[in-house]
């Protein structure tokens, strides 16, 4: 069956809603004609062949095109986030933050307890009342602070960076001492990772 011709002379009339038991008039109009629809001064064209608006045909799922796709390289956070005050955070967003006696939140580094445990990690660069993440999945597309391969992730002895490495000789020069073991996730896959940090770490003594 081929497409019918387009309707030369539209024959608008409104559909109709319904308000407190009353039937009324709304912006949605249909044509007696062809079976058209308009919202306002736009005419929706629908058949089995194709739907448009505006004059902006979709003729099958190739020609669909979305105009705002999100760039890759943008970050990304979903899960348990708040907003905190962030006192030191020189690496941006995706750095570990460990909490001081202050109640503020710092880059942590497994070199020492002292700025360790991490807590959060950042979403947002810079200092001050930032957005963190908690827990859940952060994505960040050119992110090269952590690793590209699926696994566990813990807090690095670089500040503000994260590991798949832990630290676990003890005979290094000087020796590992206070130096802190905390998984705190998984990298998902290059960009993505899944941060659930962990309460429970180690201490080389």
């Amino acid at each position: 069956m081929a497409e019918k011709m387009e309707c030369k002379r539209h024959r608008w009339i409104p559909l109709l809603g319904i308000d407190k038991e009353k039937s009324i008039p709304t912006s949605l109009f249909t044509c007696l004609q062809c079976g058209d629809l308009k919202v306002g001064t736009q005419t929706i064209k629908i058949s089995r062949f194709r739907l448009d608006m505006g004059g902006l045909p979709i003729n099958n799922v190739a020609a669909i095109n979305l105009t705002n796709v999100p760039p890759t390289d943008v970050p990304m956070a979903s899960g348990l986030i708040i907003t905190a005050t962030v006192t030191t955070n020189a690496q941006g967003i995706g750095a570990p933050l460990f909490m001081d006696v202050s109640g503020g939140l710092n880059t942590a580094s497994a070199n020492s307890s002292a700025t360790c445990p991490c807590v959060a990690l950042a979403v947002e660069a810079g200092t001050g009342s930032k957005k963190v993440l908690l827990h859940g999945i952060l994505r960040v597309g050119s992110w090269t602070k952590g690793p590209g391969t699926t696994g566990l992730l813990y807090v690095s002895k670089t500040t503000g960076t994260l590991t798949q490495t832990p630290i676990t000789d003890i005979e290094n020069d000087p020796p590992a001492t206070d130096k802190v073991i905390q998984p705190v996730g998984w990298a998902l896959s290059d960009g993505y990772i899944y941060f659930s940090p962990s309460m429970i770490y180690l201490t080389h003594v």
